[in-house]
């Protein structure tokens, strides 16, 4: 990862966070890790109200990141510390900042604490991460930064 991202990525720190690795993470296609389309999955398509109650069923951590992954050509970056898993985006900002995909500011967009966070392994060339509520995602990252983020 270049030091310019690493640089970026430490900006979201908290104090006496402790930095491990990062790496660029996407999706295969438009599907989710359940195998339906963000279109079918719309809370648009169905007109009918939500319920609020208690009696619904809780999203796994799993179904909350791949909420914010993206396609290859919107990658995100996803970093480790040792307290926490962080997704970030770049920021929308000039148009300079679309044509330098490694500059800009970032945007966080997802995390959980490290506790939560069971395993992180390569499957088949994609990041596999595993987590404690017995979810798990597979990732698009590039093959020279796999080995990178897995030692962190």
């Amino acid at each position: 990862m270049s030091a310019d991202r690493t640089a970026r990525v430490r900006e979201h720190l908290r104090p006496g966070e402790e930095f491990r690795a990062a790496v660029w993470v996407s999706k295969a296609d438009g599907r989710t890790a359940t195998g339906m389309t963000r279109a079918e999955m719309s809370p648009f398509r169905f007109r009918r109200p939500v319920s609020t109650g208690s009696t619904g069923s809780r999203r796994t951590l799993a179904e909350g990141l791949s909420e914010h992954v993206r396609l290859v050509t919107d990658p995100r970056i996803l970093a480790l510390t040792d307290q926490r898993l962080m997704l970030l985006s770049r920021r929308l900002g000039s148009w300079r900042h679309l044509l330098r995909r490694s500059s800009g500011p970032l945007r966080p967009r997802w995390e959980c604490e490290r506790p939560a966070l069971a395993s992180v392994t390569e499957r088949e060339g994609r990041l596999r991460v595993a987590f404690t509520d017995g979810s798990t995602i597979l990732l698009l990252t590039p093959a020279g930064e796999l080995p990178a983020f897995l030692a962190g």
